[in-house]
């Protein structure tokens, strides 16, 4: 089979499609970040970007054209890192938002990376195990430039543990260095890190907790919590929130929701969410995704890209404490509109770093200068994230500004740092 040529993606991206590069101009502006060297028209558009068309044969013999993306956004700080997915629909324009959050969550936790995302636009249940392992070592074949010091690929939306051993194997031959250094989000068998799929989650817990407790004034064993989506992220930082004593009293999918004054079973709920059809017999009264948003709660947790808060749903929103669990659950007029209540909105790029910080530490391992048990890596997670916040918060205090533009500002200030050393 002959491979489609690889083909340049223009680099105008739409600012709708792209709330990340938004954040990151309103943070210079409020902030009054005096970036060198015109820093900030350079980090408003990706260093490199790429597409590829990936022509494969299904099991029944059929063909199919879809495409792959890999878009890196800037690595003053170090190698490119991020996500790859398989979405359908998935569209440059993602690809470069998500490559935006990530160098801002990598400079915010200050871990030496530079943010990438990529991925295939292909929905993964459409396919068998085979196509997608087609489809996995023909991307990572033709996609240019990946490599364990150049751009790292970490497991996202639709990808595994499996995906990432497939694609560090498929580019063995071609690299320097330690192949499987070339993908974080591995199987422990194959040198991943044990836990480091439920990061996010763990991630999201222990900021919402800090948060809540030391700026919001509320104990987390009094709180009631809401929660938006059902992915790993959601799910395990609904149970972590559980264990150290918060209620979840409302957890809704795109599909619908629960409710229970009294709290859910957050497992049973879990299970529930993860498949629609169980709904209706699990216990807690039925409700609608808007029903939980609007929750009167002292902490909402969107874990939900799929329901992003709009302008519209954040004039609606119960919550004292909006925790942003996963890249765009909030677009720029939901963030305005939180902001006039006023509401505490902790940002995606902070409050999901622990991603971030799992990555490099699988990363390290993986080069052979470090091994990490599972405590061990927790405890590094735990220690990095709680420096974050402390960081960001130190900076919303000292300029008076919103969770969001400080952690924005501070990393525009450790990228321009970075920067000034290099050029």
């Amino acid at each position: 089979m002959t491979n489609p040529p690889a083909t340049p993606i223009e680099q105008s991206l739409d600012q709708h499609l792209d709330a990340p590069r938004t954040f990151l101009t309103d943070a210079a502006e409020s902030a009054g970040c005096s970036l060198s060297d015109g820093l900030g028209r350079r980090l408003s558009a990706p260093q490199h970007s790429q597409r590829v068309a990936l022509e494969f044969e299904r099991d029944d013999g059929s063909h199919a054209i879809v495409d792959g993306f890999r878009v890196r956004h800037d690595d003053a700080r170090g190698p490119f890192l991020g996500p790859h997915r398989r979405q359908a629909g998935l569209t440059a324009d993602d690809c470069a938002g998500l490559a935006t959050a990530q160098t801002v969550a990598a400079a915010i936790a200050d871990v030496p990376f530079g943010g990438a995302a990529g991925g295939i636009a292909v929905d993964p249940s459409t396919l068998s195990r085979d196509d997608r392992d087609r489809l996995t070592r023909q991307f990572a074949e033709r996609i240019d430039g990946i490599g364990p010091d150049d751009d790292v690929l970490a497991a996202g939306v639709g990808t595994d543990g499996r995906t990432m051993a497939q694609v560090a194997d498929a580019v063995a031959d071609r690299v320097d260095g330690p192949h499987r250094a070339t993908v974080t989000g591995k199987p422990p068998a194959v040198g991943g890190l044990e836990g480091i799929t439920h990061a996010a989650g763990h991630s999201v817990a222990l900021v919402a907790q800090d948060v809540l407790e030391e700026d919001c004034g509320r104990s987390l064993t009094d709180a009631t919590i809401a929660v938006a989506g059902c992915g790993p992220a959601a799910t395990t930082a609904a149970r972590l929130l559980e264990v150290q004593g918060g209620t979840v009293v409302a957890w809704c999918s795109c599909h619908g929701g629960l409710t229970s004054a009294d709290g859910l079973d957050v497992d049973a709920a879990a299970d529930a969410l993860d498949q629609p059809g169980e709904l209706t017999a699990a216990d807690g009264t039925m409700a609608g995704t808007e029903n939980v948003l609007e929750r009167d709660v002292d902490v909402l947790v969107l874990a939900s890209p799929d329901v992003p808060l709009t302008a519209r749903r954040a004039k609606t929103v119960g919550a004292s404490l909006v925790v942003e669990a996963t890249y765009g659950a909030v677009t720029p007029d939901g963030q305005r509109q939180l902001d006039s209540r006023p509401a505490t909105v902790v940002p995606d790029v902070l409050a999901t770093a622990g991603s971030v910080v799992a990555a490099h530490l699988e990363w390290v391992q993986s080069t052979g200068r470090d091994r990490w048990g599972e405590a061990r890596m927790r405890n590094e997670l735990g220690y990095a994230l709680l420096e974050a916040v402390d960081d960001v918060r130190e900076r919303r205090d000292h300029d008076d500004l919103t969770w969001r533009e400080a952690a924005y500002a501070l990393a525009l200030d450790r990228i321009d740092d970075a920067h000034e050393v290099i050029r």
